[in-house]
C-alpha cells in the first residue's frame, strides 16, 4: 500500500519539529519561528499553542493534559502546564548544565526521558557553562510537585536524535548519531529495569553506513512496531518513512513527503492518521494507511 501524504499546515520557517497529539489536535513545533502549532482536524485550521517557546523541538503531553517540550535554545525541558504558564524542570546533571535536548517522552510514573544531544545552532545568551562530555539519555524523576532530579540513562551514545518506550515501558528504543558531526547513525534498544535503568551497551537494531543521516523521529503503532523517519535525498537509500519491527527488521518502507524528514506521529479521532514534519517546514498527513497509533 503507498502512503499518501496531504501538506495539512505550513509550510513554516525552517524545519518542523516535534509532534504530539493531545486527544483533538496534533501539536507541532515550529522550531525556528519560536512557537508551537495545533492543527486541528475537525476544522483544518491551525492556530498557535504557544508562542515564543525557545527554539522547542520533541513534545510530549502527559496525562494531566500539561506539555513537555524539549527546548533546543535555552538548554533544557520546559513544562506547559494547562493554565497557560510555563515552568522549566531541572537542567543540571551533578551540578552541570546538560546540553541542547532534542526530545523528550513522559511515562506512566511521571518520569520524563530526555534526547540530551549536541545542536549545530547555538543556545541562547553567552556560553556560561560548557557542554557535557557526553550526549545521553537523560531521564528527570519527579521528587515532589515541580522538583525533577536528572539522571544519566545511556552511556554508549553519541549524539541521541529521538526516542520511544515500548508500549510496556520494559524497552528503551533510541535513534543515535548525528550524520551532520560526521557521527555513525545508529538505531538502539536498551532494556529498562525495574528501577529505570539500563545496560551500558544498547543492541544495534539498524546501522547506518557512515554519511548516511539515519533516523530523526519516532513513534509506535498498535502492534509494537517503530514507526521511524530516516535519511535526507543527497545521499543513502533517500528520504523514507519506514516500519521497523521491535526486533530491527524493516517491514515497510515509504517516500517521505518531503526531503530531511523529522517526527512522526499518530492522529486524528481514531489515532488512524500518520503525521511527518520535515525540512521544508510543512506538516504532512496520511490516512488510511493500514496502521494505528499506540493510545499510552
Amino acid at each position: 500500500m503507498t502512503w499518501k501524504f496531504e501538506l495539512v499546515a505550513g509550510p513554516f520557517k525552517g524545519r518542523t519539529g516535534g509532534l504530539a497529539w493531545d486527544g483533538k489536535g496534533m501539536l507541532c513545533s515550529a522550531v525556528l519561528e519560536e512557537r508551537v502549532v495545533r492543527f486541528d482536524p475537525a476544522t483544518s485550521k491551525t492556530d498557535n499553542f504557544r508562542r515564543w517557546t525557545g527554539r522547542v523541538n520533541g513534545l510530549a503531553v502527559a496525562k494531566d493534559g500539561s506539555v513537555f517540550g524539549a527546548q533546543e535554545g535555552g538548554r533544557r525541558v520546559i513544562q506547559f502546564l494547562n493554565d497557560g504558564s510555563a515552568a522549566p524542570i531541572t537542567e543540571f546533571l551533578e551540578g552541570e548544565r546538560n546540553n541542547q535536548p532534542t526530545d523528550v517522552a513522559v511515562d506512566s510514573k511521571g518520569r520524563v526521558w530526555i534526547a540530551d544531544a549536541y545542536n549545530a545552532q547555538a543556545p541562547y545568551g553567552p556560553p556560561t557553562a560548557p557542554m557535557l562530555p557526553h550526549a545521553s539519555v537523560l531521564r528527570a524523576d519527579p521528587q515532589g510537585p515541580g522538583n525533577y532530579r536528572l539522571n544519566r540513562v545511556t552511556h554508549d551514545t553519541t549524539g541521541p536524535q529521538a526516542m520511544l518506550l515500548s508500549a510496556d515501558e520494559k524497552t528503551l528504543y533510541v535513534a543515535d548519531g548525528d550524520a551532520e558531526r560526521g557521527d555513525v547513525c545508529q538505531l538502539l534498544s536498551y532494556q529498562i529495569n525495574e528501577h529505570g535503568s539500563v545496560g551500558h551497551h544498547g543492541k544495534v537494531l539498524l546501522n547506518f553506513q557512515f554519511g548516511e543521516r539515519g533516523i530523526a523521529g519516532l513513534c509506535l503503532d498498535s502492534d509494537g512496531n517503530i514507526i521511524a523517519c530516516m535519511g535526507w535525498k543527497k545521499g543513502g537509500s533517500g528520504a523514507n518513512i519506514v516500519v521497523v519491527s521491535s526486533g530491527g527488521t524493516i517491514l515497510e518502507t515509504h517516500e517521505a513527503p518531503a526531503d530531511l524528514p523529522m517526527r512522526c506521529a499518530f492522529g486524528d479521532g481514531d489515532l488512524g492518521s500518520l503525521y511527518v514534519s520535515a525540512g521544508d517546514g510543512g506538516l504532512y498527513r496520511a490516512k488510511g494507511i493500514g496502521r494505528r497509533g499506540f493510545k499510552r
